[in-house]
């Protein structure tokens, strides 16, 4: 049986105000490791920029669901199979996980957003190319929001929906992809879709094979910037 070394602090601060907050924090050691992270409620907190989630370990699958406004996802992963899912439901959110490790071999993940100004930021293979990358984000009824995808891996899929609740209304979301790495056989492929007034993109890809970009747009005002290379 493999050793698993986990840590949870969980505060409950209660102010004069009625300001409410959930933090986690977890560190984890070991193979195998299945977490499950529900928090409901107003500023809930699974890791932050100063103290993330760190799991390290591999064939890992973790969910976090996150119900409420002004809620922080950040999550260090340190494995060679990560398999995980977030989707929060509120505004104002913010979400980042980094997989950078030498060891970082195969990705899947999702992430599930509905509501207004939400920040989500993915780095895989930052310190060291991943084999396999497979993710979608999607942003649902989405106003102010910003995603950030960067991805060093051989061969890396992603399929990314911003989606505007109101075609007319000014949008001003922002996105910016950058994905390298050898490209092996099957080459890198990214999927844009988003609808709504007002929305930046910029997309950077590059790898020694195949590179393929598909982006649908539907609103008025846009700015997209492609650079593709071998």
């Amino acid at each position: 049986m493999t050793n698993k070394i986990v840590y949870v602090l969980l505060f409950l601060v209660c102010s004069i105000s009625s300001v409410y907050a959930n933090d986690i924090y977890i560190t984890q050691s070991g193979n195998n490791l299945n977490l499950d992270i529900t928090q409901d409620g107003q500023n809930n907190v699974a890791g932050n920029s100063s103290t993330a989630i760190s799991l390290t370990g591999n064939s890992m699958t973790f969910n976090i669901d996150q119900v409420g406004n002004n809620n922080v996802v950040s999550t260090v992963i340190n494995g060679t199979t990560y398999t995980g899912n977030i989707d929060l439901t509120g505004n104002s959110n913010t979400v980042a996980l980094t997989c950078a490790s030498s060891n970082c071999e195969t990705v899947s993940m999702s992430i599930d957003v509905v509501g207004d100004d939400a920040t989500v930021t993915v780095a895989i293979g930052d310190s060291a190319s991943s084999a396999n990358f497979v993710g979608t984000i999607d942003l649902a009824t989405s106003n102010e929001d910003t995603i950030t995808l960067t991805v060093n891996a051989a061969n890396a899929d992603a399929d990314i929906d911003m989606d505007n609740d109101g075609l007319g209304s000014s949008v001003d979301n922002t996105a910016n992809y950058t994905m390298s790495g050898a490209g092996d056989s099957a080459g890198h492929s990214l999927t844009h879709n988003h609808t709504g007034e007002g929305t930046t993109v910029d997309i950077t890809q590059s790898g020694i094979y195949d590179n393929k970009i598909q982006l649908t747009t539907v609103g008025n005002n846009s700015d997209i910037d492609i650079t593709q290379s071998d």
